[in-house]
């Protein structure tokens, strides 16, 4: 009697463990894919998921689940069901594993198509005590796709030219470049985006044609989108296949004149803002005599803005008549300095900021009397700071007149405070 119950014991506890196994069962994946298909031009495509091997085990079809306890599991039985176009399930394959391996071969392989499946676990006893859930897996058709002809409707090539006017509209050629997903029961479909160096990810505002026998597309890009460097366009089947980086299916936005070098003459009058010394002396804050020269040098262009460097230079002739003396000066300046330039309207417009350092002069500091009595000049050199903005207007290709405005200032301890403002009106030509 003792016996009896000792083993109708264990036969509740194999059962309870099997059951409790079967409560935690996930699925894992379709661990295969489909069979080759034919490409559209008839040649066979890679099957597969991305990075399978080239051997016959290819082609299986698997569906894989985990399971922490198989010893307790005598066998499984996994029933598949396939969705109709009207949401149904039906019940298409009913697979019962050889031991209790925690796959099945699904052979012949199912069509693409949408599907489910649930596993039904049997004990040691043989008999089906639990299963799981129903999971869903789909597959798709694979057609690997290929790039290999990029040409930009502007000007039929495989360059953007940011310098130029673009609309945005790039063609690619290969093959199997189907259109994207357009319902939820597809199974062959391309989804394409534009893959930057760098790894930033351009998708496509629209598509504007595509070819009936699937070997050409054209998009159209948002061109605020696109900077300079190296795009390549990256094309996805529903299956997961991509084409291969080809040298065909790259994009080059850049700009084709790659620096900007200005030069600039014109008019200045400088306005001293602070200064005790000269405001004292010549009895005024506004000298009108000047002339000014500017180049800058713009060799980094993106989209956000140019980068450059540039140096400008500035004389100005003062002089205070009285009737008692005369006094004259010159008023030298002369910097290095850091630009950053914007283009708008079409790069019709162009506003510039800039800022740098370097020296700012009184030369010839003179008083000249009556009888031909003149002082001896006096002259000073001293390191000042600049920054300032601009604005070209292109009038003429590279033709442009430009406004600016400049502060300077030095600073000398119990000697000397100095501030202008040097705006300024020039003509000058970007090279």
């Amino acid at each position: 009697m003792d016996f009896k119950r000792l083993l109708l014991a264990a036969v509740l506890i194999l059962v309870a463990a099997n059951f409790s196994f079967a409560k935690k069962q996930k699925q894992k994946t379709l661990k295969s894919v489909p069979a080759a298909e034919k490409t559209a031009d008839g040649e066979n495509a890679e099957a597969g998921a991305e990075g399978a091997e080239e051997n016959p085990e290819d082609n299986w079809q698997v569906l894989e689940w985990e399971d922490d306890k198989a010893r307790l599991v005598l066998k499984y039985e996994v029933i598949i069901e396939q969705r109709d176009k009207k949401g149904n399930f039906s019940e298409i394959r009913k697979l019962v594993t050889k031991d209790n391996t925690p796959e099945v071969k699904i052979d012949p392989p199912l069509e693409p198509g949408f599907y489910r499946y649930k596993v039904i676990s049997y004990n040691l006893f043989g008999a089906a005590k639990a299963q799981s859930d129903w999971e869903e897996f789909n597959i798709f058709k694979a057609f690997k796709p290929r790039v290999n002809d990029v040409s930009v409707d502007v000007n039929l090539t495989s360059n953007i030219y940011l310098d130029h006017k673009n609309d945005g509209i790039v063609s690619f050629g290969g093959r199997n470049l189907f259109l994207p997903s357009e319902a939820p029961d597809d199974v062959s479909f391309t989804d394409y985006v534009l893959r930057s160096n760098g790894g930033r990810i351009i998708k496509p505002l629209k598509i504007l044609s595509h070819a009936d026998n699937d070997h050409r597309i054209q998009f159209k890009f948002d061109m605020k989108d696109l900077d300079v460097g190296k795009y390549s366009l990256v094309a996805t089947d529903a299956s997961g296949l991509k084409n291969d980086p080809e040298k065909g299916n790259l994009l080059t936005v850049r700009y084709k004149k790659w620096m900007d070098f200005n030069i600039c003459l014109g008019y200045v009058c400088p306005i001293v803002l602070f200064d005790d010394t000269i405001q004292t002396y010549f009895e005024q804050s506004i000298f009108p005599l000047g002339a000014t020269a500017n180049m800058t040098f713009f060799p980094l262009k993106r989209r956000w803005g140019h980068l450059g460097i540039g140096v400008s230079a500035s004389y100005t002739w003062m002089k205070l008549e009285k009737q008692e003396y005369n006094l004259t000066s010159n008023l030298g300046t002369a910097h290095l300095y850091f630009a950053y330039s914007h283009p708008f309207f079409n790069k019709h417009l162009s506003l510039q900021a800039h800022i740098g350092a370097g020296v700012t002069a009184l030369l010839g500091y003179k008083f000249e009397f009556e009888h031909d009595i003149v002082s001896d000049p006096q002259s000073s050199m001293n390191i000042s700071m600049m920054a300032g903005i601009a604005a070209q207007v292109f009038v003429f290709k590279g033709l442009f007149v430009e406004l600016r405005a400049d502060f300077v200032a030095f600073f000398i301890p119990d000697d000397m405070t100095f501030g202008a403002v040097f705006p300024s009106a020039g003509v000058g030509w970007q090279f």
